[in-house]
């Protein structure tokens, strides 16, 4: 059994949706992360996995070295997959990746039943999933189709508007710039969006287009598929353009 520093409150001093860092390679792995004080002088990390970029069972030491460098060698970090994932099934693990092994290893160790006794329900689950309680990590809560979707359509939109960035004296705009500022390399956004697409398109998936088994509903699932189809294949395309570049760098490096 594992054993983790005791935070000294139950609330995060600290949580962030989107920290990144970088894996070997320099490139971003993005993560939920949340940080606690612990009674012992050091932090208390927990780093949720949102299955963006490279994912947490394989950059572990890097997830670690980064939260060295912020936050000291007292650290402890706690890995989090949540449920209903490749590597969680039906409900959230957790493991200890801290120290390191000699060789610079993570040895990962489960600590999902002590994590949820220090912090309680609030530690499971994606962001908004859970609400305050007691722990359960079997029956994580979790908004309908219709919160997510909104999140997601919310999120976009700031990729593509643009902002007025110079006005003349008078008021009058003259130029216009992004509101999201570019910030990620080629090969970061493409282990992001690539992801991203697929799970879309598993979504759209599931739209039923023949609600009521006629001819022309029937149509319209023919061309639905067809449309996820289209949208699972260039989900894949951009996944071997990420390859293409990736290996391109190591031959130049």
């Amino acid at each position: 059994m594992p054993e983790l520093p005791t935070p000294t409150r139950l609330s995060p001093i600290r949580d962030d949706h989107a920290w990144h860092f970088p894996d070997i390679n320099g490139h971003r792995t993005h993560v939920r992360l949340r940080v606690w004080p612990t009674k012992e002088g050091g932090h208390l990390v927990v780093a949720t996995d949102l299955e963006l970029g490279a994912g947490l069972i394989n950059v572990a030491e890097s997830l670690v070295r980064a939260c060295v460098r912020e936050f000291g060698p007292s650290v402890t970090v706690v890995r989090h997959f949540t449920p209903y994932t490749m590597s969680a099934f039906e409900r959230d693990s957790f493991d200890v990746l801290t120290p390191l092994d000699e060789k610079g290893i993570a040895r990962p160790k489960r600590c999902t039943e002590e994590i949820l006794k220090l912090l309680g329900a609030s530690v499971v689950g994606f962001p908004g999933d859970a609400p305050p309680g007691p722990a359960d990590a079997e029956a994580p809560v979790v908004g309908p189709q219709s919160v997510h979707l909104a999140r997601l359509v919310a999120a976009s939109l700031r990729l593509t508007q643009t902002r007025v960035t110079e006005r003349r004296p008078n008021g009058y705009p003259t130029k216009n710039g992004p509101v999201a500022e570019p910030d990620l390399d080629a090969i970061s956004q493409l282990r992001l969006t690539a992801p991203v697409l697929n799970h879309l398109s598993h979504f759209v998936g599931g739209i039923v287009a023949d609600r009521d088994g006629t001819a022309a509903g029937a149509k319209r699932e023919k061309k639905l598929a067809r449309v996820v189809e289209a949208l699972q294949k260039q989900a894949w395309a951009l996944t071997e353009l990420c390859d293409e570049l990736v290996n391109e760098e190591r031959e130049q490096s």
